[in-house]
């Protein structure tokens, strides 16, 4: 079996499907210390990529504009690569697939018929729940690479974190006490706590001498922080659309604690390695999306017509939330106090 030496990844989008390919980028790497590994990744998602030790070098796609496939397609061509995994499988890159010339195409299952019967008929059919970071593995298994159980990373510069530092200074927030993050945001509605409770949680931890808390999210999110803060009526900070992703990573690693939904930051904190509070309600296990059970705790309730998603939705099919409803306040600080002990429920 001929040894790669030029090797193309490919995941376009999003945060937290690009942070669950860094196992594999890094064990790729383990196991061929001499080759060229690029990754195609969508523009603005290739931050998360840039300072990873593991690879030669990054290319971005930029769906934007028009012929850009093409575009993409032709310079793929020019790199001659040996070996192309594909840790996406959409119509984008079977399109790169088909017009580029690899001496070998490898990916993983899907798992969309398994996916589907579970989220619209109510039928499981997954006879194991393997996470999704698992099952990228799969497009590497012919050249005998497995999972090394460190879990995923992502490498702020040493500017993200002095950017970080001088704003958390200036902010007052100086160490003295443990930092919680509070994450309120996701990509749809129904992968969201209810604000009103990420406000009570947020008022316990604002009251107790041992924690300071902060918001953090995208600039989508800055609404939604904004008005959690203010239920609080609490002096609470919010970096909500303030940092960029690796300044939220840099961030991020100075936390004791993260509390977030179903989202990018989730993905984004256990990549520096921080204890992390999840509340599933739409979603669930066999998905594929849990956090790595290393320093996690899932708050979630079970309910017969979960999940009902695979991605998320901007409202509940049954009109009653229950899945997010019926997690307590009183729940998340209890998982809170895993690895807080201090904090009171």
């Amino acid at each position: 079996m001929k040894t790669p030496s030029k090797i193309l990844i490919a995941r376009l989008s999003s945060i937290g499907d690009i942070i669950l390919t860094t196992p594999v980028i890094r064990c790729v790497r383990a196991m061929f210390p001499d080759a060229s590994i690029t990754f195609l990744v969508k523009a603005k998602y290739a931050t998360l990529l840039i300072n990873n030790p593991h690879l030669s070098k990054v290319i971005t796609y930029d769906d934007a504009g028009k012929g850009e496939l093409k575009r993409i397609t032709r310079q793929l061509r020019e790199e001659h690569f040996d070996w192309f995994i594909d840790l996406h499988k959409s119509l984008r890159t079977r399109y790169i697939r088909l017009n580029t010339s690899f001496s070998e195409v490898t990916g993983y299952n899907k798992q969309i018929l398994a996916r589907t019967l579970l989220i619209y008929f109510g039928i499981n059919r997954f006879k194991t729940i393997k996470p999704v970071y698992l099952r990228y593995f799969e497009a590497v298994r012919k050249y005998s690479i497995h999972y090394d159980d460190k879990g995923t990373e992502v490498y702020a510069s040493h500017s993200d974190n002095d950017i970080v530092n001088r704003q958390l200074k200036a902010d007052g927030i100086t160490g003295a006490r443990q930092l919680v993050v509070i994450c309120p945001g996701a990509s749809y509605k129904n992968k969201q706590w209810l604000p009103e409770r990420f406000a009570e949680v947020a008022i316990s931890l604002h009251n107790d001498s041992s924690t300071e808390v902060v918001m953090l999210g995208g600039s989508a999110d800055s609404r939604l922080c904004d008005g959690i803060i203010a239920l609080t009526k609490k002096d609470i900070v919010s970096y909500a659309g303030k940092f960029s992703l690796l300044q939220s990573a840099a961030l991020l690693q100075r936390s004791a604690l993260v509390i977030t939904n179903d989202s990018g930051m989730m993905h984004l904190a256990q990549s520096q390695k921080v204890p992390v509070v999840a509340i599933f309600g739409a979603t669930s296990r066999e998905l594929g999306f849990y956090p790595f059970p290393q320093k996690s705790v899932v708050v979630e309730k079970e309910v017969s017509c979960r999940p009902c998603t695979h991605k998320g939705l901007n409202h509940c099919p049954r009109k009653h939330f229950n899945c997010m409803n019926r997690i307590t306040t009183a729940d998340v600080l209890t998982a809170a106090q895993s690895f807080v002990p201090e904090i009171k429920s």
